[in-house]
């Protein structure tokens, strides 16, 4: 089982979330238009998304026992 956690300019959100559609969900929420480019998922659980200004996120998938 894995959570996934969303970082914002190093900065963690207080929620973690139990798949990668609710936090992609919630950034794309908070940043819909702004969103830049696509996604660049890579195959280590790291998601990478530019927001214009400067702004940028990461979802880590993290495994759980």
């Amino acid at each position: 089982m894995d959570i996934y956690v969303v970082m914002e300019n190093e900065e963690l959100y207080v929620k973690a979330f139990r798949t990668y559609a609710d936090a992609l969900s919630v950034v794309k929420t908070k940043f819909g238009e702004e969103l830049e480019g696509g996604l660049n998922e890579n195959p280590d659980g790291k998601t990478y998304l530019y927001v214009e200004k400067g702004i940028h996120i990461w979802i880590y998938r993290l495994p759980v026992d």
